[in-house]
């Protein structure tokens, strides 16, 4: 079924949300950053994202007649009032088992700081590797330091940026094709961060050859990134929408054809069937359209993250 088919009521509004890439990890967590900052920002909204077509395109529904300009400025607040929650006292995350665990125990009365602190690892699973112990961090953390990328630095960058273009960069990341003219630090998420110097006319390490980013969608993807929790498991550690071969991991997200809110892609993005392709088709049940896996690897130092491959069901 399409999303296209479905009615609004008078009071409801609809918008199309035309930079949202359905193959593009960048994007997805952006959309949910963009639902967790609505329902901060204005719960009765009861914000909800569908997908339809071919490529699929994301729409937009909301329970109240809201204009474009309204939809950034209340999700802008929402941003502003989660990222609260961030900030570290290192820029990496190479944390031993006990220095983890002291972070997780600050965090235990606040629900939105341990929301964030449990998606980035856990005390329970440490890296077999490591002579110091350290935990193993969650496969959504493209850096450890490497060319001075530091991946805790720049979440609480994103997750607290304020600046006088913000709710403009908002907008074209969620309504515009995404040019890549920004300032702004990123994360690896985008599969156009792979620029390695063997396919480069120049150095791309230098400033003149650098491309630049989508502010507006990593501001969203840092708060999304909250979603996908870590937990210890007895081969490691496990985090949602994480999807692991004998050789390679993936990462798995849902593109559902019905109006779905937060919950429901977290939900979905829990159900065991997300990441085994021939179980899959399963999920077409609950209104999936179709299932992106978008395979992580390594070139050199860094780690990125491909286009991902879409499964329609």
């Amino acid at each position: 079924m399409s999303g296209a088919s479905f009615r609004t009521e008078p009071k409801d509004s609809m918008h199309l949300l035309r930079g949202l890439e359905a193959d593009n990890l960048l994007a997805f967590l952006a959309l949910l950053g963009l639902l967790r900052a609505l329902d901060a920002a204005r719960p009765e909204w009861r914000a909800r994202v569908t997908w339809h077509g071919a490529p699929p395109t994301a729409q937009l529904l909301l329970a109240a007649a809201v204009e474009r300009e309204n939809v950034v400025a209340e999700a802008d607040a929402g941003i502003h009032r989660l990222g609260e929650a961030y900030g570290f006292d290192s820029k990496d995350l190479k944390h031993t088992a006990q220095e983890f665990r002291t972070l997780a125990r600050e965090a235990q009365r606040d629900r939105e700081r341990g929301r964030l602190v449990a998606a980035l690892a856990s005390d329970g699973a440490v890296r077999r590797s490591s002579k110091e112990g350290r935990v193993e961090a969650t496969p959504l953390c493209a850096m450890l330091g490497q060319g001075h990328q530091h991946f805790l630095s720049r979440l609480t960058e994103m997750a607290q940026r304020h600046e006088e273009e913000d709710e403009a960069h908002l907008e074209r990341a969620l309504f515009e094709t995404w040019r890549y003219r920004d300032k702004a630090e990123s994360f690896r998420w985008d599969p156009g961060e792979d620029r390695r110097h063997a396919y480069q006319f120049g150095d791309p390490s230098e400033p003149r050859n650098k491309i630049g980013t989508v502010a507006g969608a990593n501001r969203l993807a840092a708060i999304g990134f909250s979603m996908l929790t870590s937990a210890p498991t007895a081969s490691g550690l496990a985090t949602l929408g994480i999807s692991r071969s004998r050789r390679d991991s993936y990462v798995v997200w849902p593109l559902p054809s019905v109006p779905t809110g937060l919950s429901g892609y977290v939900a979905l993005l829990a159900h065991p069937w997300l990441g085994d392709e021939q179980h899959a088709a399963g999920l077409g049940t609950y209104g999936v359209l179709a299932v992106a896996r978008a395979r992580r690897y390594r070139t050199e130092r860094y780690f990125n993250f491909e286009r991902a491959r879409l499964q329609f069901l």
